[in-house]
């Protein structure tokens, strides 16, 4: 029998949840649950073995408590997002929830869904700063032969509202191509902007370095930004709105994910033409590069110079992300030993929408109207003089 596909990284058992699977991209054989509709309010006909969970509006959603966790530890279906940036390190949901009642860590989104006694699904967003976006990390689904979809919806649109009610503007969330979460994105008003591949390597042999490749300074974010100004789609740039603290390497972000970022950068003159940036973790680490889309020939130093700086560290896996409007990019990478594993859109969601509306009411405005003064010369003509000596 044919092996169902694989949408992301899976968990299939609690008991997998604190260690890093030996597999590429951490992915197990696990189906998920099955898609019954698009919505929940629809009507169509069910599968054969496959029951709906019920009404939706049984369905509650809210924060975690104290007392869910050992409700979450019995969460067997976990569907890894934001990758490969969330494959740097071993997930568990338990582990999140004991870490957002910590003050450090107020603040960051998880929330779990339950039909009477039940807990049936939880939602984890990831707080970003500096701009306090959300990033939609993982999704859990324990509903057994019912279909999860209704589950992930509530879910969802409840973080959404969430979000809003905290003043962000943006949420955003990278999911694979094909997946049964992609419909509910579309179904909630998900703004797909872009897609990207996620390749992957192991054992790389040691580069040698160029020459003009060096270390990234605290004084290039500036530079940087101009060069992704220059070399990303305008309509990708308005959707992910990034300021120049996006390419900060020791932000507190990345610091409280526990993982090390490195930037390397290429200058021609005092110019920036390509901008690699490395983010490790215990042995796993993630490629990202921007490179100005008229000077190719940089590409291959650029990529052997941070292939140069990784083999020198221990290495298990390392992933590197294309986007598409970097294929040339992907031929480089492939011609260096990575694989595709991933193919995944990345969408955004608005919680505010401006809006234009012409004035329907008029408002009359009432002018008083003083009498016209006689036309004189000027007063001080029409004084007296002090003196009277003065004729």
């Amino acid at each position: 029998m044919e092996k169902p596909p694989v949408f992301g990284a899976i968990i299939p058992s609690p008991a997998e949840h604190e260690r890093d699977s030996d597999e590429v991209g951490g992915f197990a054989q696990t189906s998920l649950p099955p898609r019954l509709s698009h919505s929940p309010l629809e009507s169509s006909p069910e599968p054969a073995g496959v029951r709906r969970l019920g009404n939706p509006s049984s369905v509650v959603v809210r924060g975690v408590r104290p007392t869910d966790l050992g409700n979450l530890r019995r969460i067997g279906s976990v569907m890894r997002l934001d990758q490969p940036d969330s494959l740097l390190a071993p997930y568990s949901p338990l582990r999140v929830a004991l870490r957002t009642s910590l003050p450090v860590f107020a603040g960051q989104p998880l929330f779990v869904a339950s039909v009477g006694d039940t807990l049936v699904g939880f939602a984890h967003f990831r707080l970003v700063s500096p701009d306090q976006r959300w990033v939609f990390h993982a999704l859990g689904s324990a509903t057994g032969v019912y279909g999860a979809e209704p589950v992930w919806e509530e879910l969802i649109g409840h973080g959404i509202v969430a979000a809003g009610l905290s003043g962000v503007k943006r949420l955003f969330a990278r999911v694979p191509q094909g997946s049964p979460l992609a419909a509910s994105m579309k179904l909630l008003a998900w703004s797909p902007y872009a897609s990207e591949t996620v390749v992957v390597a192991q054992a790389l042999r040691p580069r040698r370095g160029p020459t003009r490749f060096r270390a990234q300074e605290l004084a290039d974010t500036w530079a940087i930004h101009q060069l992704y100004n220059a070399a990303v789609p305008r309509q990708v740039q308005y959707a992910e709105a990034f300021t120049s603290h996006r390419w900060e390497v020791g932000s507190s972000d990345r610091r409280r994910a526990g993982a090390g970022v490195t930037g390397w950068l290429i200058e021609e003159g005092y110019h920036v033409i390509g901008y690699a940036r490395v983010a490790s973790r215990d042995g796993s680490h993630v490629l990202e590069c921007v490179y100005h889309p008229e000077r190719l020939e940089v590409l291959g130093d650029l990529i052997d110079g941070a292939l140069a700086h990784i083999t020198a560290q221990p290495q298990k896996r390392v992933y590197a992300v294309v986007r598409h409007y970097q294929q040339e990019a992907l031929t480089t990478l492939v011609d260096r030993g990575f694989t595709p594993m991933l193919e995944q859109d990345l969408h955004v969601k608005y919680t505010t929408v401006s809006l234009r509306s012409a004035a329907s009411d008029t408002i009359p405005f009432h002018i008083d109207v003083m009498e016209k003064l006689p036309k004189r010369v000027p007063s001080f003509l029409h004084g007296h003089p002090s003196d009277e000596s003065v004729t």
